[in-house]
């Protein structure tokens, strides 16, 4: 949801139009076709709902509010019709799908508040919400507002306080009531909507039972203690979700815990469980400390999954929003341009557990991968909430997600402060927005980022204005420069504040530090670790864990944002050790190419130097192993000589 209460220190305008250039603008471009312009598939998304598809228990009921959030956050960056139409019809098409009470769930009520049940009421409910900031429709809009109300009166009559009601805490079998209490974030939203204080009283009774029967999470993180993977309960995407629940009841009521719980929380996520290339959980989807095991070639292979790199990067945008400290949007620029577009199945490959467990099924390529490999391996070792549906098609989880990811991009690049803007990315292409004069301003960014490391911003506007402007320096970059007009300006750590009157032609030119750095894996010995899951009860509990000896023998190189990985492609064996020069100083004198030479689509490529005088090719992150195949086994972590 838009967030401008005041309480926070940006926020995102609607009116804001961008048009990107280059490999984001067909990343759009991709995602359109792959899935969001797809009226098949919202139609057999909806067709869960009247089915009773979820009888065993499972997340099908998830799909279609996963990919509306995705799909609304998309269209403010195409404006496109013919995409408003489809998701115009999809949302009058779902509230036919209401029983009697107003219902929209995929479990009859016969076994309804078990599983995920509410965990997929949730995702209908967002998706409604999301669709109501694009929506040009009053009439529409009234109708949908209602057909929310009757959905959250099912649930407020059943679950809660007094007789006869069952505990949110209890309305699932799994992670012990975390999935069912995220709820917490569209019925504030519901609130915000209606002002009816039935939802209030019931967010903060969702808050007050603190998201899971076992410990009070969100008071473990008020305290600050602990780390999110020694909680009692660690799986990270729904645990993320219920923080963002309780941010957003923060910005409603000004419950001052409330913000230094999810703060703390987002904190303690970049000190144990952030990895190089920006997801977390090198043990299924659980925190599990992945900032010291990330090169532990002894990791499963599922790991870094794409519903929690896309959570992690919501939850990164609301907390540059709430605090204006730049570390957040740092920490969203990684996992954009590493483990998110990594992810995004460009080459329409069909995940290979399919065609080989499930030849009946009708096999098509996912637009998202699901995990992602650190230490030498290969893409597609699974779908993330994988389910059939009754037409023999399959989705999932990270699939649903996907989109909302590069939805946010946009409103992650230029933020609005009260007395300015604040640009945290630098796409190529164009962004218009209103000043706090009230004018509209072209911010026009011509660079080649995050290949390399210059942008060029020129300003277009009718008259002159006084306004601040914050540019992000990030924390890479260790010899930023910067100049306006051509004369230099002073830089500093976090955002650089330029004060002045604006111009039409004004041009400031940012050069940022690309040099290239080895990032040692952090030794660590053994520990204890609350990542062990009781999978029939979905609690975890603790485990004893060693330090894997072989990761010591392994090193990561960032070049700017970007992570380098190795690709078979490349013509190289992952096996073999690499002795790559590094500069007592931690940086590697790469190279990049004048001309193309890897076989196959980059952002980035470039030669690390080796001792005997030859140069080992790699390319960035995101465009490695997208094969799904040995042919292109891949690796951020690479195995170095010793």
């Amino acid at each position: 949801m838009l967030c401008t209460e005041k309480r926070d220190a940006f926020y995102t305008a609607q009116g804001n139009v961008f048009q990107y250039e280059g490999f984001m603008d067909r990343a759009y471009r991709f995602i359109l076709d792959a899935q969001l312009m797809r009226e098949d598939l919202w139609a057999r998304f909806v067709r869960q709902f009247r089915e009773d598809s979820d009888y065993e228990g499972g997340w099908r009921g998830e799909y279609w509010g996963k990919m509306m959030r995705g799909a609304c956050l998309v269209y403010t960056y195409v404006r496109s019709p013919a995409l408003y139409r489809i998701l115009s019809d999809t949302v009058e098409d779902i509230m036919t799908a209401a029983d009697e009470d107003g219902r929209i769930s995929t479990y009859a009520k016969s076994h309804e508040l078990e599983s995920w049940d509410l965990w997929c009421r949730k995702y209908v409910l967002l998706g409604m919400q999301y669709f109501l900031e694009i929506c040009e429709d009053d009439a529409l809009r009234e109708r949908i507002v209602r057909s929310m109300q009757r959905q959250a009166d099912c649930i407020i009559g059943k679950v809660g306080k007094g007789e006869g009601k069952k505990p949110i805490t209890a309305c699932t079998r799994n992670w012990r009531g975390l999935n069912a209490s995220s709820i917490l974030e569209p019925i504030v939203g519901l609130y915000r909507l209606t002002g009816e204080q039935r939802y209030l009283d019931f967010a903060q009774y969702i808050a007050d039972s603190g998201a899971t029967d076992v410990e009070n999470v969100f008071r473990l993180a008020l305290e600050d203690q602990l780390y999110p993977y020694q909680y009692p309960v660690t799986k990270a995407y729904e645990m993320m979700s219920c923080f963002e629940g309780l941010l957003a009841l923060y910005r409603i009521t000004g419950e001052e815990w409330y913000r230094i719980a999810t703060v703390n929380f987002a904190n303690k996520i970049l000190e144990s469980d952030f990895t190089v290339i920006g997801s977390c959980g090198c043990t299924h989807e659980l925190f599990d400390h992945s900032s010291v095991r990330q090169a532990n070639t002894t990791n499963e292979k599922i790991q870094q999954e794409t519903c929690v790199t896309v959570t992690l990067m919501k939850l990164m945008y609301q907390l540059t929003l709430l605090t204006g400290e730049s570390k957040y949007a740092d920490a969203f620029e990684i996992s954009l341009y590493n483990a998110y577009l990594g992810a995004m199945n460009t080459e329409n490959v069909i995940e290979p557990m399919i065609l080989r467990e499930h030849p009946d099924w009708v096999a098509e390529p996912l637009p998202f991968d699901s995990y992602s490999p650190l230490t030498a391996g290969t893409r597609g070792n699974g779908i993330g909430g994988l389910r059939r549906m009754s037409d023999r098609h399959y989705y999932g989880c990270c699939a649903c997600i996907g989109s909302a990811g590069l939805g946010l991009v946009p409103r992650m690049q230029l933020l609005r402060t009260e007395d300015g803007f604040a640009v945290n990315l630098y796409v190529a292409g164009t962004v218009s927005a209103d000043t706090p004069g009230g004018q509209r301003i072209l911010f026009d960014f011509r660079t080649e980022y995050p290949k390399h490391g210059e942008t060029e911003i020129r300003f277009r506007l009718p008259r002159p204005e006084d306004f601040r402007l914050l540019l992000r320096n990030p924390h890479w970059s260790q010899k930023t420069k910067l100049t306006l007009n051509g004369k230099p300006l002073s830089v500093s750590e976090g955002y650089i504040a330029i004060e002045r009157e604006w111009r039409d032609g004004d041009t400031l030119s940012l050069t940022l530090d690309m040099r290239t750095q080895a990032i040692r894996p952090i030794p660590y010995g053994s520990q204890i670790l609350m990542n062990k899951v009781v999978w029939d009860k979905d609690i975890t509990v603790p485990r004893f864990d060693r330090e894997d000896p072989l990761a010591r023998e392994h090193l990561a190189f960032r070049r700017g944002p970007i992570m380098l990985a190795q690709d078979g492609r490349l013509g190289y064996s992952l096996s073999d050790a690499a002795s790559v020069r590094v500069r007592a100083d931690g940086y590697v004198d790469a190279l990049l190419p004048a001309e193309k030479k890897a076989a196959f689509d980059t952002v980035v490529e470039a030669a690390l130097p080796l001792a005997d005088g030859s140069y080992m090719p790699v390319v960035d992150y995101a465009s490695a192993g997208k094969l799904f195949s040995e042919k292109s086994r891949m690796a951020v972590w690479i195995r170095v000589a010793p």
